[in-house]
């Protein structure tokens, strides 16, 4: 497409190939819209943007020193609304679009529907982890990628002969514009506990976030809620609304739940329904509500019964969240990403029942963000383990040991040590295991960077496990 076509009103003209707001997805051809921020105005990156081979840029007034045509426009970020759906049309009215937001469990929540979906439709899944369609991986930078990125991968999905797409939907992503244009066909609420309030001032304003995702549904759009949360009575006023639950009543609850070594059995009570003998791969209780939207969703797209109790025996292993990585003398070592006062107390409360000896968390928090929830973490860590290593996370701009001393402020308990580098906690945390022992190491799951003082350095929990026992044997 040529830029003309885009802005009829400029003088000069270039070959357009793509749409980007950020520089790392400037391709050659693209034509680059920078957006401001909070630390940033977005000209600064122009230079940068062009040496990557960008034909021309939107701006919001004019920068002289370009060497490629330069469009002025007043809202840029209008703009950029107006020009994806005339450059990749509107391929979320092409899918059957999923969006999945709430603290926690979204990850898994996704990849669940994700492998349900995937029985019978060509699917796609954008998430923390990454994202995944037609047996291909891209790393994702965000939990919600920028407009312009997800608007392309959309577009690309609808002409690869994808149908279904499932995407998490954080808070930050919501606020940034990030979905602005997208109407949904299933919005998910898995919960609310305290988490971005460096971000969203308050609890109520973290929800009122949430909540934009389900004005966005299509108008047979379904809004599907977690009942057992203390929020889900806020979505009373949906006339398309469906309730899960393992603990209240709902319109899908899970009942007869029996835990086993490895997995956990279940039926499910929807209105006079009762659907008999699922099976879950994966043994906590959270897990289960993370699978109950799935099977809602599943239903809803009339996949059969007995293929949605054959996936959910099988449902993949979702990286870095309680994912087993070792086992030394005995004691098994996780990785997990909460970092979460509640994701933490679910994580612990699973784990207890997985071990007769002891729980041993190293944990930290991340710079930059909720300094509030720092010290309910803490709390929470020293009186649901037997030990805990605090330790540093990705400081960001922060004192790391400012940090630790947050996340100990409010303990009243000794069982625990404060060791400001993180290999040599997770080591201890592993030399203080025996036979029988669990080892959580939290807050990063399978990230491979830490942050600290501006600088990215490559940096993974799984890695250092692995080198400390081999170490040890």
């Amino acid at each position: 497409m040529r830029l003309k076509e885009l802005f009829p009103q400029v003088n000069q003209d270039a070959q357009i190939t793509g749409i980007a707001t950020d520089t790392r997805f400037v391709q050659p051809g693209f034509l680059f819209v920078p957006l401001q921020g909070q630390h940033f105005k977005g000209d600064e990156f122009i230079i940068e943007a062009t040496q990557k081979g960008a034909s021309a840029v939107v701006l919001d007034a004019p920068y002289y020193q370009a060497t490629v045509p330069v469009v002025v426009a007043e809202n840029p970020f209008s703009e950029l609304l107006r020009i994806l759906k005339i450059f990749y049309g509107e391929p979320f009215n092409n899918l059957t679009l999923t969006g999945v937001t709430g603290t926690d469990g979204k990850t898994t929540s996704c990849t669940i529907i994700d492998h349900l979906l995937k029985s019978r439709f060509s699917t796609a899944v954008m998430g923390t982890t990454g994202i995944f369609y037609q047996n291909e991986s891209r790393f994702n930078l965000f939990t919600t990628p920028l407009l312009a990125e997800s608007y392309r991968l959309l577009h690309e999905f609808v002409e690869r002969g994808i149908t279904h797409v499932t995407m998490e939907v954080s808070s930050e992503g919501i606020i940034g514009k990030r979905i602005e244009p997208y109407r949904f066909d299933y919005g998910v609420y898995t919960n609310l506990s305290h988490e971005h309030l460096n971000t969203h001032k308050s609890m109520e304003e973290y929800f009122e976030a949430k909540f934009r995702l389900f004005r966005q549904l299509k108008p047979d759009g379904l809004a599907i809620v977690n009942k057992d949360d203390i929020y889900a009575n806020r979505f009373k006023s949906f006339s398309n609304l469906i309730t899960y639950s393992i603990e209240k009543p709902s319109d899908f609850q899970a009942i007869n739940i029996e835990r086993k070594q490895n997995h956990l059995t279940f039926d499910i009570k929807a209105g006079s329904n009762l659907y008999q003998g699922f099976k879950l791969n994966k043994p906590e209780l959270y897990n289960l509500a993370n699978a109950l939207p799935g099977i809602v969703i599943a239903l809803k797209e009339e996949i059969p019964l007995s293929v949605i109790k054959k996936r959910l025996a099988n449902t993949p292993v979702v990286p870095g969240r309680l994912e087993k990585i070792a086992t030394v003398d005995k004691a098994d070592i996780y990785v997990d990403f909460a970092h979460t006062p509640n994701a933490i107390a679910n994580l612990l409360t699973e784990a207890r029942k997985k071990t007769d000896g002891k729980l041993i968390i190293v944990c930290g928090a991340t710079g930059n963000k909720d300094q509030t929830k720092r010290p309910l973490m803490g709390k929470i860590a020293t009186e649901l383990a037997d030990y805990v290593v605090f330790t540093t996370e990705d400081p960001y701009d922060e004192n790391p040991e400012e940090i630790i001393d947050q996340m100990t402020s409010e303990v009243t308990k000794t069982n625990y040590s404060k060791i400001g580098n993180r290999k040599s906690a997770i080591s201890l945390g592993i030399a203080m295991s025996g036979p029988g022992d669990i080892v959580l190491v939290t807050g990063k799951g399978r990230e491979t960077t830490v942050t600290e003082k501006g600088i990215k350095q490559s940096y993974s929990d799984v890695e250092t496990i692995y080198e400390i026992v081999r170490k040890l044997k």
